[in-house]
């Protein structure tokens, strides 16, 4: 066939990936994508994926959902929403959210009741959204097509119960082989991280021989479409036109045949969008991960289990909670709403007792707002800031988060290299006690009580037993610690990721990632568990850490 070049009135020019133009020629019932950094899953595939569906599914109703409600009103949906305007699909002209249509668009076939967290679109489509940690908010809604990102973070259990309100009407949407169909991205789950490795089962679902037939009639199906835009150029005869379009329309029925019920499952590295990225950044990559690293978050090489032991070895999902978020307060809120994230939208939270934060120092600095609560104290947030941000910026996040607090009082703990220079009140903890105190030169409200002035050291085998204590929540005296899995999301990847060794027999903790890259700081190295550190080995704790130890099978002589 002669090379066609179309002109800019012809044909609207995009630049695209390989995996990307692979997708649009399968275009599969279900997708199940595995991505590296940089692959634009969210804003290219999801984005061009639910167009698509919208357009070959007028009326129905669909949903997006995510780990969390706040994930999915703070970053998965704006990041299509994104992916939707750079594709010229606008929103009061193709969409609205968050407000009812106007009234000469068509109507869903499922009549719509509530217009708020939802988005219309031209043709009668409505999208809900859902997620695992508000199941509440999934019953009752039947859906024609699923979209999810960041799959890793989803657990299977959870999935599973969302996963059957995908049925709709067969009689009114069975024309389109996205029907029923399920669209899910992620980077490569990393089962030692605590990631949930589900997605990777999907790939015993697709047939490779459908697959292939699917790009061979989809390549025809294309290769007849040049065929009759030049037949339409040089002007042919109407018979010449009329036997191409009978054929594209033969080739159509077939490729929508072959299309029904496939499944495409598929692992595609950052080198998939190189040409975007650069090489350079894959280099810089390399030369800044342990190559280990490398092959899961760039490559996206399957991973294993870490052979080295934890720090924190009593780490389990007991030690997390899922449902820490207020929703009430989001509620209230749209999804085009410039939505602020405060205390007030965390459920376990008392507004009428004080704060207790555990604070490290460097070029990340890391902060872990506690609440001792009964026999627990609870995690419910972390903040950080990485050069050139500096205590300022970290001060300001503490006080826009917590604006709304009643009780002003901050209880600070810090390591002994913040308070070093105490003296001379040059030093982290109180910048951090005055910036919190201070801000553009007028007094705050809040307190600040320094709670680590003449504190002793705390050695890595004194906080290994002591957290690994509290974590495991069986002493008699100590409090149990709860995390919020969401809201300190920091936290969790550092305790979970945090190594120790033994030097001259006693425990240390691994502290190399530390020298990692900025960007990379805030999950991958331990310098927010150094601020967890902080708030953990407090005196009074270490005090408490006497009576009613454990059972250390370790082989550690527990602190006394």
């Amino acid at each position: 066939m002669p090379k066609i070049i179309l002109k800019s009135n012809e044909a609207e020019i995009r630049y695209s990936t390989y995996i990307k133009m692979l997708i649009d020629l399968i275009k599969p019932k279900n997708l199940y994508l595995i991505g590296g950094r940089g692959v634009a899953k969210s804003t290219e595939i999801i984005a061009e994926r639910s167009i698509d569906v919208i357009y070959d599914m007028p009326r129905a109703s669909f949903a997006f959902v995510a780990d969390t409600y706040v994930n999915l009103l703070t970053n998965i949906v704006p990041s299509v929403i994104l992916g939707w305007t750079r594709k010229k699909f606008y929103e009061d002209y193709h969409y609205v959210a968050d407000k009812e249509p106007p009234r000469h668009w068509p109507k869903p076939y499922v009549p719509a009741t509530f217009f708020k967290h939802t988005i219309s679109t031209f043709n009668g489509c409505k999208f809900y959204l859902k997620s695992l940690d508000r199941p509440s908010i999934n019953a009752g809604i039947s859906i024609a097509h699923l979209f999810g990102d960041e799959a890793k973070y989803f657990k299977r259990q959870k999935l599973n119960k969302i996963l059957p309100t995908l049925r709709g009407d067969s009689v009114l949407l069975s024309h389109s082989h996205y029907f029923m169909g399920q669209t899910f991205c992620t980077d490569m789950p990393n089962t030692a991280d605590g990631n949930d490795a589900w997605i990777l089962d999907m790939e015993k679902n697709m047939d490779k021989e459908k697959i292939l037939l699917i790009v061979q009639a989809a390549l025809i199906l294309n290769d007849l479409t040049m065929e009759w835009v030049l037949a339409k150029r040089r002007k042919a005869s109407q018979r010449d036109i009329d036997l191409i379009e009978r054929n594209m329309e033969r080739w159509k029925k077939r490729l929508r045949k072959v299309r029904d019920n496939a499944t495409f499952f598929y692992i595609v590295s950052s080198l998939a969008n190189v040409d975007v990225l650069t090489l350079n950044y894959i280099k810089d990559q390399l030369e800044s991960m342990e190559f280990d690293e490398f092959k899961t978050s760039v490559l996206s090489f399957k991973t294993s289990l870490r052979k080295s032991l934890r720090f924190y070895f009593k780490l389990t999902d007991a030690c997390f909670y899922e449902d820490g978020y207020n929703y009430d307060y989001y509620d209230a809120l749209g999804i085009r709403n410039n939505m602020t994230q405060t205390s007030r939208g965390l459920r376990y939270v008392s507004g009428k007792k004080p704060l207790e934060a555990g604070f490290d120092a460097g070029n990340m600095m890391s902060l872990v707002i506690g609440q001792e609560q009964g026999d627990i104290l609870r995690c419910i947030k972390n903040f950080y800031t990485l050069v050139p941000e500096f205590v300022r910026e970290l001060a300001d996040k503490f006080l826009d988060f917590f604006s709304d607090h009643q009780n002003k009082i901050l209880y600070l703990n810090t390591d002994r290299a913040a308070n070093q220079y105490s003296q001379a009140k040059e030093d982290f903890a109180n910048k951090l006690k005055q910036a919190i105190e201070w801000r553009d030169e007028r007094p705050t409200k809040w307190h600040v009580i320094m709670n680590s002035v003449g504190a002793k050291n705390v050695e890595h085998y004194q906080e290994y037993d002591l957290a690994n204590e509290m974590l495991e929540g069986k002493h008699k005296v100590l409090p149990r610690i709860l995390i919020d899995a969401y809201e300190c999301k920091e936290l969790k990847s550092s305790l979970e990721l945090a190594p120790m060794e033994r030097v001259k027999g006693k425990i240390q903790k691994v502290k190399k990632s530390e020298k990692l890259p900025l960007e990379r700081l805030p999950l991958e190295s331990t310098n927010m568990s150094d601020a967890f550190k902080a708030l953990v080995c407090q005196t009074k704790y270490m005090e408490q850490l006497k009576f009613g130890r454990f059972s250390n099978d370790t082989g550690v002589k527990v602190y006394s």
